[in-house]
């Protein structure tokens, strides 16, 4: 067993040596001897010529990133500057689809119902927007009943809410503040 384990280590330490000297042999060959050269030759003398200017034109600058932001270029529009807001689910419909289901103060807040179009209920309160025209809820005001002279009942104003849109005149250009109402 000792004896084919010395032959194994014994063939391969030689055959390391002979890769050596065989490596040895072709670091030393002289490369013009080999052939190398005439190709080595012609690259060099390409390199060494002196009428060579590089010209950057029609090419990518190395340096700048392949991704690059774009700029949004806003137009101001004649009227009013709008806020960059997300819309709500209220601001899909005209103001008229709207129908008033309930008025209720909750904490001395008044608030309240609405049926949109898609039949959905929402609660409401002062100062949220609704209606695509950017309208905001100004008021929101309860049936007001009093009693004349004869006796008789008298409703004042009715229940309704008050939502004020903004707008630009067509032909002046001047911006328009109108109060809509949402009555039951």
């Amino acid at each position: 067993m000792k004896l084919r384990f010395l032959k194994t280590c014994g063939l391969l330490l030689l055959s390391l040596l002979l890769i050596a000297a065989v490596a040895d042999v072709f670091a030393q060959q002289d490369p013009a001897k080999a052939g190398v050269a005439p190709a080595l030759e012609g690259a060099q003398s390409s390199a060494d010529d002196s009428n060579f200017a590089y010209s950057p034109k029609g090419r990518r600058d190395p340096f700048k990133p392949l991704i690059q932001k774009k700029q949004i270029i806003v137009k101001k529009a004649a009227g009013p500057a709008k806020p960059s807001r997300i819309k709500g689910p209220l601001e899909k419909f005209e103001l008229s689809q709207y129908r008033l289901v309930a008025l209720m103060v909750v904490k001395g807040i008044p608030r309240a119902m609405l049926k949109a179009p898609d039949g959905k209920g929402y609660t409401i309160k002062v100062g949220e927007y609704i209606g695509m025209n950017d309208g905001i809820i100004k008021k929101i005001e309860t049936k007001v009943v009093d009693i004349d002279k004869n006796g008789l009942r008298v409703e004042k104003s009715p229940d309704r809410i008050v939502v004020e849109e903004v707008g630009v005149d067509n032909y002046t250009g001047k911006v328009l503040r109108e109060n809509r109402y949402i009555t039951m």
